[in-house]
């Protein structure tokens, strides 16, 4: 039997990303977990940002972020960049990256886009960006027969429970696994 609770988001974990912004013409790295696929063709992501967000600042004024998929083995920098803002330090420093698009892009993570903001809706002081998907870029040991293997990484899921977790397997293949109902 359920039992109703609160009313909250709970479709947790998430992926965690590491959103890359020039602030104040430097590299600046913000970590985000209100992110979401938005359509496939054509390719957008959603994410939210609070208003005050140096990230937010720097999306509104160049209308294009980048948006990394960090390992776990980079939790510890992930975190310091959810907990850290550019308005107060420097981020620059957290990762090895390098410039593409005038975007910030980790050199380790497996995953990095290139989004160009479409839309973007105010709601109290989150905005949402709906975003399209300019460019996808993988690290190459990653690709097994021209397609990603996600079960190559260990991506960041955060839950509501406050912690990270990493865990990928594949338990089946969509548009198949139905066919077994009869």
């Amino acid at each position: 039997m359920k039992i109703e609770i609160n009313p909250y988001p709970l479709i947790h974990p998430t992926t965690i990303v590491v959103i890359g912004t020039l602030h104040d013409g430097k590299s600046n790295f913000t970590t985000i977990g209100d992110v979401a696929v938005a359509g496939l063709y054509p390719p957008l992501i959603m994410i939210s940002l609070h208003e005050r967000h140096a990230a937010t600042k720097s999306i509104l004024q160049t209308g294009k972020l980048s948006l990394n998929i960090p390992t776990k083995d980079l939790v510890d920098e992930v975190d310091f960049c959810g907990m850290t803002s550019a308005n107060k330090v420097d981020k620059a420093f957290v990762f090895k990256h390098y410039i593409v698009d005038e975007l910030p892009i980790i050199k380790n993570a497996p995953i990095s886009l290139i989004l160009e903001v479409n839309q973007k809706l105010q709601i109290e002081k989150r905005i949402i960006f709906v975003c399209d998907v300019v460019k996808t870029m993988v690290e190459e040991s990653c690709v097994k027969k021209k397609v990603f293997d996600f079960a190559s990484i260990s991506p960041i899921l955060y839950g509501l429970d406050n912690k990270y977790y990493s865990n990928i397997s594949a338990i089946g293949f969509g548009y198949q696994l139905g066919k077994n109902i009869k």
